[in-house]
């Protein structure tokens, strides 16, 4: 692909196909060429020229390496809060090694928590609350341990049994943006426990409609929307289910403007933890294949909701949730400007672009590699900035496998 971009962005690897001028207004013989070091680059800038066109095809793509002014623009001119001393309350006490074979025993643990309330609610026989809650906890504690582990492990996604990953990952993105947010422990395990039931009124629909393989006619949608007043009625009146769980329940599909269901409420009539749900329940649909949909990549789903903030979402809660997820978040794949592909395994929150991503392909070669991680917020970042991301197929890669491997290491 042929792009325009400025003279102040061109790293080497990439591949001029114009540089924008009259050939005797540039540096080189000939009027394509590869940058093959910073030499190369500042000769160009003496020359004066501002921009020049590049072919990806033939050599790296530019797409970051963002200030605070340009990070701005790529979520389209909107002041994002300043990011420079911001305290996400979410100090690492245990190392990511060490947390993400617990953490993978906490998923397990809670997918079957989730699927047995699931089966309960379906057939009558009552729903252990009192598991439920013992399940937040754990997932609580394991956020406050590290909270990129579970975070890691979300971001893998399997194609059956949608609705107990769903409720699974909602848990897991709600803990960490309360942490985030600095609600009390108490706050942070009712909106978590609010979260894991916040679908628990599908268990009412046909599993027919839940399973199809089509999308929903207008009178199946219909339908589907009466999810929430199911999981109201189920919830409703148990010892435990306060307020905030309710709302939660209630107003995960309700939006900003007043186009979302059951109650089309509007900004100021949506509670706290409805605008929450909304933010964190739209992430992890987004980033899932479904039928009516192919998943996008998170930073894409991120940028996305950011471009509808004001219809769909509470900015100032959206901006904290693009905070603590980073704009590459944990489960990425991405290309390096110096030609690998790496796994984004923990967020650098006082540098959003410059994570700790755990290296695994080597594009010149096309080959896999030993993997090892880098801190690109560290000296390394500087050879290693972030150009794009990449999509795992298309070098037959299995995030899952590498995942498996960091967990049994």
């Amino acid at each position: 692909m042929i792009k325009k971009i400025k003279v102040d962005k061109l790293k080497p690897g990439v591949f001029i196909a114009d540089f924008n001028c009259s050939w005797l207004a540039h540096p080189f013989l000939v009027g394509k060429k590869r940058i093959r070091s910073y030499k190369d680059i500042e000769k160009i800038k003496r020359s004066g020229i501002s921009e020049v066109y590049i072919d990806t095809t033939k050599g790296i793509d530019i797409v970051e390496s963002f200030s605070r002014e340009e990070l701005l623009r790529y979520f389209e001119d909107a002041a994002l809060p300043d990011i420079s001393g911001y305290d996400l309350n979410l100090d690492v006490r245990v190392p990511l090694k060490k947390e993400l074979k617990r953490a993978h025993e906490i998923q397990s643990k809670a997918f079957s928590v989730i699927k047995s309330a699931y089966q309960d609610a379906r057939y009558g026989s009552g729903i252990k609350f009192d598991e439920i809650n013992e399940m937040v906890k754990e997932i609580v504690e394991s956020i406050t341990r590290n909270h990129d582990a579970l975070l890691l492990l979300s971001s893998l996604k399997e194609k059956d049994e949608y609705t107990f990953e769903h409720s699974m990952n909602v848990s897991v993105l709600t803990a960490g943006l309360c942490k985030a947010l600095k609600m009390s422990k108490e706050e942070v395990i009712e909106f978590t426990l609010g979260s894991m039931l916040h679908d628990i009124g599908k268990s009412k629909i046909p599993s027919e409609l839940l399973n199809k393989k089509m999308p929903l006619s207008p009178k199946e949608f219909e339908l589907m929307k009466k999810h929430v007043d199911f999981g109201i009625e189920l919830v409703k009146g148990h010892s435990g289910i306060t307020d905030n769980i309710m709302a939660y329940i209630a107003e995960h599909h309700e939006r900003e403007n007043g186009t979302g269901y059951p109650r089309k409420l509007k900004s100021n009539e949506i509670s706290r933890a409805g605008k929450i749900g909304a933010i964190v329940d739209v992430y992890d649909a987004l980033t899932t294949d479904r039928v009516y949909h192919h998943a996008l990549h998170a930073s894409e789903a991120i940028k996305d909701m950011y471009i509808q903030r004001a219809l769909h979402f509470d900015e100032e809660l959206l901006e904290q949730f693009i905070l603590f997820m980073g704009i590459y978040p944990p489960g990425s794949l991405v290309k390096l400007s110096s030609g690998f592909l790496a796994i984004v395994i923990e967020t650098a929150h006082d540098n959003l672009l410059r994570p700790i991503v755990r290296l695994i392909y080597d594009l010149n070669k096309g080959l896999p590699i030993a993997p090892r991680n880098l801190d690109l917020s560290k000296g390394v970042g500087e050879l290693h900035t972030i150009v794009g991301i990449a999509e795992p197929s298309l070098y037959k890669i299995d995030l899952n496998e590498y995942m498996l491997q960091m967990i049994n290491a």
